[in-house]
């Protein structure tokens, strides 16, 4: 791979803008002659500017119809912008159609030898790369057989591991680290992560949030082929979620609460909420203890919901007991929520009140002390009992 020059973008996009034709007759006989449609248009993308540093993975959320893989197909040169201008500097790697390219009546391996060749890579150096490329994708003796004969997951195994046995220089990815078994997916997350380490950029457009989490430090919502938001990934996931907060009539957490808490990592822990209720009725409990790190990842660590705490109107003490905390020194959000309980826990809870990051409202927590190896242990306690 060419020496990378870290102080200038990987990519730039700028004021692009990308107008479709709506298709009539008279408009396919223009194109036909070399012309330009004339007619009604939609406008799939307008004024979308953005930076991708060297050595970082920019994500992109939104919606189904929001312009994200026609944006990706324009940076990735499969499309023309009607305006703007796009600057990539370096070799472009793009993760999406990757079957395009070739027939179907290729076998696994014919396949990926013509993908090496028209990446530069004579004949006589494709021997390690094509072992690389058997050994990640897992398809056996199948790497043989034609590939009109795979199913969709296997064709995607062949497609992913084809197009990242090179490091390149930017990756364009369309949602293709969501295909294939849990297996599979988590050795794409890692391959990914590895090429980033060794210097990789890119963009990865995505309606899953949780991808953008593990791979992307900042992000952009693009909406209507607009982008409304921009700014670090947990950001741009509460933007994105727009999960409306609950009115807390029927019961609350009380403002007394504090909002950081602090733990010593295996040590028995206690963590102590008031929660006002105005109304008889039973209410349930929830909390979650979950691990955030922008641009590598997401996890639950700690979960418990639909336990009973209160029944009657008033001021309540909910005490969260954790028997030698198993978590490692670091920062955590801790979420707790408030529902209707439920006797029978099927279906969507009825939520009263809650405090999570996905929200914006959400408390931390500082564990400290030396690494912990303790698995965690359940049930975890959780005590409630109204205040005198």
């Amino acid at each position: 791979m060419p020496e990378l020059k870290s102080d200038v973008p990987a990519l730039v996009c700028n004021d692009v803008e990308k107008v479709f034709p709506i298709e009539s007759e008279g408009n396919i006989w223009r194109m036909m002659l070399g012309l330009a449609p004339r007619g009604r248009t939609f406008t799939a993308l307008r004024d979308v500017s953005l930076t991708v540093p060297r050595g970082k993975i920019v994500g992109i959320l939104g919606h189904n119809g929001a312009g994200k893989s026609t944006l990706l197909r324009i940076l990735g040169g499969v499309y023309t912008a009607t305006k703007g201008a796009v600057w990539v500097d370096g070799i472009a790697c793009g993760l999406f159609e990757l079957g395009g390219m070739g027939n179907r009546h290729l076998t696994g391996r014919e396949y990926a030898q013509r993908y090496l060749s028209i990446m530069g890579v004579p004949r006589a150096r494709q021997a390690p790369y094509i072992e690389d490329i058997l050994e990640f994708s897992e398809l056996g003796p199948s790497f043989d057989q034609r590939i009109l004969t795979y199913s969709a997951g296997m064709g995607a195994r062949l497609y992913f591991s084809t197009a990242t046995a090179l490091q390149h220089e930017i990756y364009l990815i369309d949602e293709l680290l969501s295909v294939g078994d849990e297996h599979f997916q988590s050795k794409c997350w890692a391959r990914m992560r590895k090429l980033l380490l060794n210097g990789a950029s890119g963009i990865l457009v995505t309606h899953d949030w949780v991808s953008v989490l593990r791979l992307c430090e900042q992000s952009h919502i693009l909406q209507k082929g607009r982008l409304v938001a921009s700014g670090p990934s947990d950001q741009m996931v509460v933007k994105y979620l727009d999960i409306a907060l609950p009115d807390a009539r029927t019961a609350c957490f009380s403002p007394a609460n504090a909002v950081a808490y602090e733990a010593t990592a295996g040590r028995d822990t206690e963590f102590r909420f008031q929660i006002d209720v105005a109304e008889d009725g039973p209410v349930a409990f929830s909390y979650s203890i979950e691990m955030l790190r922008i641009g590598t990842g997401w996890e639950i660590l700690l979960l418990e919901s639909n336990v009973l705490v209160a029944a009657h109107a008033g001021r309540h003490e909910v005490t969260l007991r954790i028997e030698g905390l198993p978590l490692a020194p670091g920062e955590y959000s801790l979420n707790v929520g408030l529902s209707r309980y439920r006797a029978v826990a099927d279906g969507p809870a009825d939520i009263l009140d809650s405090r999570s990051w996905t929200t914006g409202n959400g408390w931390k927590l500082t564990v400290t002390g030396d690494a912990c190896e303790a698995a965690v242990r359940l049930p975890i306690e959780i005590q409630a009992g109204a205040q005198s």
